[in-house]
């Protein structure tokens, strides 16, 4: 292996990963402390999801009644419109607390293979991190995706469902 090429042990830290982790996902399977993370993830989606349900339930119904109390129909069209944002967005962490249920539940994981690259996509003024490995992109913030070598061979190991980047290690 090159020497400039980081070890899968420098990725530990940012991604979150341990050694026993790095064994499990080589064997096929979720890591306890990946088990711990996607949890974590279930509890948050499940939090952001609640909480915005009753903030826009509350701006629904407060535009619902001022529009039916005062015969306001821009006001009443509002209140729908909030409530139809209000079923999208409780339908998106829905849909990501199911997703990572399965993944909590079947244990299993992706392998994903090959040559690793690097892409900064300007944004105003700041950029995103992404890396792209077959055709599949993952978000990363700027520590984790300098420890990454572009056109260098990857192995990286994520959730089946909902696409969680668990580990990652150079492939020799």
């Amino acid at each position: 292996m090159q020497p400039d090429i980081p070890l899968a042990g420098s990725l530990m830290p940012p991604l979150q990963f341990t050694e026993a982790d790095l064994i499990a996902n080589r064997q096929g399977h979720l890591g306890d402390n990946q088990r711990q993370r996607l949890q974590g993830l279930q509890k948050r989606a499940l939090l952001i999801g609640t909480l915005g349900f009753f903030g826009f339930a509350l701006v629904a119904t407060i535009f619902l009644f001022f529009g039916s109390e005062n015969n306001l129909l821009i006001m009443t069209l509002i209140g729908i419109f909030i409530t139809i944002c209000n079923a999208i967005y409780v339908g998106m962490f829905a849909r990501q607390y199911m997703r990572l249920r399965a993944d909590l539940h079947s244990g299993e994981i992706d392998v994903l293979e090959g040559q690793l690259e690097r892409v900064v996509i300007p944004n105003g003024r700041m950029n995103n991190f992404l890396l792209r490995i077959k055709d599949e992109e993952f978000y990363v913030k700027k520590d984790l995706f300098k420890l990454f070598r572009h056109d260098v061979h990857y192995r990286f190991y994520r959730t089946i469902h909902s696409h969680v980047l668990l580990s990652a290690e150079p492939n020799p």
